[in-house]
């Protein structure tokens, strides 16, 4: 039987997860760099939430369902991949956009010299 705190970390969890998922729907589908650094903020504020939840019924040993552990293992190792694939994309879009800077540097440098 679960205990009221475990149903109650059980529910938060969830919805935590729920809120990873969403965010990273979100980030997946922006094209702009300043709203992706508003959403990648807020992730890592959820992903610190959920690992404060994981712990605490990790650390409870009256929680005793296994399953459910497993599920948030691989919650975890699915929000891994999905964190790095971020990751990937937002320092390609860095790169890019410093590439971009150079060559309009450049350009103001030639215009200046005429």
């Amino acid at each position: 039987m679960i205990s009221q705190q475990h149903r109650e970390l059980v529910q938060q969890l969830d919805h935590i997860n729920l809120d990873c998922q969403t965010a990273f729907k979100q980030i997946n589908d922006l094209k702009q760099a300043q709203e992706d650094e508003e959403l990648v903020s807020k992730l890592q504020e959820l992903i610190s939430k959920r690992q404060i939840s994981l712990d605490a019924l990790i650390a409870d040993s009256t929680f005793v369902d296994a399953s459910y552990l497993e599920r948030q293992l691989e919650m975890t190792l699915s929000l891994k991949v999905k964190a790095k694939k971020v990751m990937t994309r937002l320092q390609t879009d860095l790169h890019l956009g410093k590439k971009h800077q150079r060559q309009i540097n450049a350009y103001k440098s030639v215009d200046a010299n005429k």
